[in-house]
C-alpha cells in the first residue's frame, strides 16, 4: 500500500469518526434549547401535560432519539387525586350544552375579572398591526381547564374545560356583573 493510498485512509477515518461528534453536540445543542424553550413555554402558558408531552416527542423526533416518553399524560385538576384524565371541551361547546345564552367572547371577558383566563398575544403577519390575540388559563384557571396547543397554530394556546368542572365554573360566572 502507498504511503498516499495509507494517508487518504487514515485521513477518511479521521473525518468519519470525528463526524458523530460534531452531530451530536449540534443535536445536544438543539435539545437544550428546545428543553429550554419548553419549559419557559409550560411555565408561561400553563401547558397541559398532554401538551407537554406532545412537544417533547416532537423533540426527541428532531434530535434524532428515540422515543421514550409514554404514549397519553394525564391531564386532570390539580385538586384530582384519582390519577384519570378528565374529559374536556372548548368554551363554546359547553355553553351551547348547557344552554346558555352567553357567547365565549363574552364568557371569557367575564373569567379575565375572576383571573381565571388572560389575553396573550404573538406576532402574526395577518393580524391587526401585524399583533394575533388568542386567550389562556392562568394558573387559577387550570383548576377548570387546560391549556392546549392550538390546532390552528401551535404558538398560541386554546382552553379547554373540564366537564366535570364546568358547573362550578359557570356559579363563579353568575358573580361577575
Amino acid at each position: 500500500i502507498s504511503p498516499s493510498f495509507h494517508l487518504k485512509v487514515i485521513r477518511t477515518f479521521d473525518m468519519v469518526t470525528s463526524a458523530p461528534e460534531k452531530l451530536s453536540g449540534q443535536a445536544a445543542d438543539k435539545m437544550q434549547a428546545g428543553v429550554i424553550l419548553l419549559d419557559f413555554m409550560r411555565r408561561e402558558l400553563n401547558l397541559s401535560n398532554s401538551s407537554v408531552l406532545g412537544a417533547c416527542q416532537k423533540l426527541q423526533e428532531a434530535v434524532g432519539l428515540p422515543n421514550l416518553a409514554p404514549r397519553y399524560a394525564i391531564d386532570a385538576p390539580a385538586d384530582a387525586h384519582d390519577g384519570s384524565s378528565r374529559p374536556t371541551l372548548s368554551l363554546s361547546a359547553l355553553l351551547k350544552q348547557y344552554g346558555i345564552r352567553l357567547t365565549a367572547n363574552q364568557a371569557y371577558h367575564q373569567m379575565v375579572k375572576l383571573g381565571i383566563v388572560e389575553q396573550r398575544e404573538r406576532y402574526s403577519r395577518t393580524g391587526i398591526n401585524n399583533i394575533k390575540k388568542f386567550w389562556s388559563l392562568t394558573a387559577k384557571g387550570c383548576m377548570f381547564g387546560k391549556n392546549i396547543t392550538s390546532p390552528a397554530n401551535p404558538r398560541e394556546t386554546q382552553p379547554h374545560f373540564f366537564e366535570s368542572r364546568f358547573p362550578e365554573l359557570l356559579k363563579l360566572l353568575d358573580t361577575v356583573h
